[in-house]
C-alpha cells in the first residue's frame, strides 16, 4: 500500500484502538475530522523500507492501531511504531525518529 496515495476524501472514518500497556489501558474511539486530516498528512510523510521480520518487530507495552474505513467499503489497519505494520506485514519505518512524536499527538486528547 502506498501511504502517500491515501486521499482524505476517500476516507469515511478512522478508528483508533489499542492499549497503553497498563491496567485498564485499552481504548477505542473514532478520530475527529481534524484528527483524520492530521493522520493522513502524517501517513503521506512516512518512509517505509523493506519488510521486517515479524519476530523482530513485535513489541510489548503500548500498541496503537488505526483502521481506515474507505468510502468504497474497503478497510486497512495500520500500526505505526519502531516498525510500521500494514495489515499483517511489518516494514522498516525509516523516518520513525522524525515522525513518532507526531503520531503520539494524534488523538491523544481522547486518552486520559
Amino acid at each position: 500500500m502506498d501511504l502517500a496515495s491515501i486521499d482524505l476524501t476517500d476516507i469515511e472514518k478512522i478508528e483508533h484502538t489499542g492499549t497503553t500497556g497498563g491496567k485498564d489501558g485499552d481504548f477505542k474511539y473514532f478520530l475527529t475530522d481534524a484528527e483524520c486530516s492530521e493522520l493522513i498528512g502524517l501517513l503521506h510523510q512516512v518512509k517505509l523500507g523493506s519488510e521486517a521480520d515479524e519476530s523482530k518487530a513485535l513489541s510489548s507495552g503500548a500498541v496503537s492501531d488505526y483502521t481506515l474505513y474507505f468510502t468504497d467499503g474497503d478497510t486497512v489497519t495500520l500500526r505505526p511504531g519502531q516498525f510500521f505494520k500494514i495489515e499483517d506485514t511489518y516494514y522498516d519505518f525509516e523516518n520513525y525518529d522524525e515522525l513518532w512524536d507526531e503520531f503520539v499527538k494524534v488523538g491523544s486528547a481522547h486518552q486520559k
